[in-house]
């Protein structure tokens, strides 16, 4: 494990953490990371470590290891110390929160094959989804298990490509709202309607305290959505350059070599 990380000052100029009102996302390609991807590993917990390599195949592990790393590094410069002194809690349904001190930052991390989406707020829960999109053979069926009664029939009149677009919009959206509570698929998503400006319109009791957040599809060439809460007034959307990775691991090594 490297001596030390980018100071507090340093981090934040690499990866600026969101203002209180604000919810941040990040893009990263997970496939692009294969390069620095052991000190990624070095700076996940020997829970994370044992997660990762319980996938079946060397691509699937590394996507979880750079998943993990590249969180741990955004919340780094959010709290002001080193990733690897990170420290996370899980709910119920397995959605991981900080401790302590560090509580206060909120985060969630969705992926879909190689894209992974990283979003932190203050203070307030927040939500993300991300599906890399193919054909689905089931759509009629995906459809009636998820879609609410409105939902279904708008989508059924489209054309079939039309209605895998809505299926994507629609599912990424209310995955999103899930995320955000922490529920999971604990919920029947029958009972889940978001309007497209994104006002949450009907919710099961289970939602009720996430009724007043705003649900929006990204603008990306993949299906994805965020959901955030009305304490948040903007968020900001951009994908994170594995040269600004790199970057952190540069200064490390120079700042391990300086301490031989």
């Amino acid at each position: 494990m490297y001596s030390s990380l980018p100071t507090y000052p340093e981090a934040r100029e690499l990866l600026p953490a969101p203002e209180i009102d604000r919810m941040r996302v990040w893009q990263v390609d997970l496939d692009a990371l294969v390069g620095f991807i052991h000190h990624l590993e070095a700076i996940l917990s020997a829970d994370e470590r044992r997660r990762a390599y319980a996938f079946a195949t060397p691509q699937l592990q590394q996507r979880f290891i750079g998943g993990r790393g590249v969180l741990r590094l955004v919340l780094s410069a959010c709290c002001g110390k080193s990733p690897e002194s990170l420290e996370f809690v899980y709910g119920p349904y397995g959605k991981p929160y900080l401790t302590g001190a560090d509580a206060t930052w909120k985060f969630n991390l969705a992926h879909s094959k190689h894209i992974a989406l990283i979003a932190v707020s203050r203070y307030v829960e927040i939500g993300v989804d991300v599906e890399i999109d193919r054909p689905l053979t089931d759509l009629a069926a995906l459809i009636n298990l998820s879609f609410s009664e409105q939902e279904r029939n708008a989508c059924l009149a489209m054309s079939e490509q039309e209605q895998q677009i809505e299926f994507y919009r629609t599912w990424t959206c209310k995955e999103a709202l899930l995320k955000a509570s922490g529920q999971g698929l604990q919920v029947d998503l029958r009972e889940l309607e978001i309007a497209r400006d994104g006002t949450v319109l009907r919710w099961p009791t289970q939602l009720q305290a996430y009724s007043t957040y705003r649900v929006y599809p990204l603008s990306t060439n993949t299906p994805a959505a965020l959901a955030l809460g009305p304490e948040l007034t903007h968020w900001q959307y951009e994908e994170l350059p594995v040269q600004t990775l790199e970057n952190f691991f540069t200064h490390n090594v120079n700042q391990g070599r300086r301490h031989v």
